[in-house]
């Protein structure tokens, strides 16, 4: 008597893989995620991104208003603390957030000129600047620390 074939095609196996390295044994549930259903989680099977649109552009005043930023910077919070939105996705919506938190002076400016009599300054925070001194400054300044 032949024993039945218990292998099943790799790719069929669950694509998770522990900090050891080891490979989940367990059978594929939903070949898009390549995840067994311990590990794609019922979260992962029902996130539709539509709906993540529509929360994070509830009350957002067309993101012209730093409240209107700071309203969907709430709700991607609250979808990254459910574990309904990757880490790596909620870092760049953040950074496009602060983009454009940066941005509300200058558009404001830009479309009622006469409102502020002084131009807007963009602060860069602590990015490191280029040494503009001059080449003989430069030179005397290294001279005079050896």
């Amino acid at each position: 008597m032949t024993k039945p074939s218990t292998s099943a095609i790799p790719s069929s196996y669950c694509r998770y893989r522990s900090p050891a390295g080891r490979q989940c044994r367990q059978l594929v549930c939903t070949a898009s995620l390549g995840l067994c259903e311990k590990h794609a989680g019922a979260q992962f099977a029902s996130r539709q991104p539509d709906d993540f649109r529509k929360i994070l552009t509830h009350d957002t005043d067309e993101f012209t208003t730093a409240m209107g930023i700071h309203n969907s910077i709430s709700e991607l919070y609250k979808l990254l603390a459910a574990d309904l939105i990757s880490a790596r996705r909620a870092a760049v919506l953040a950074y496009i957030a602060n983009l454009l938190l940066r941005t509300i002076p200058i558009v404001h400016s830009e479309l009622d000129p006469n409102s502020s009599k002084d131009s807007v300054r963009i602060d860069f925070g602590d990015l490191p600047r280029p040494n503009r001194q001059q080449p003989a400054a430069i030179l005397a300044e290294s001279s005079h620390s050896s």
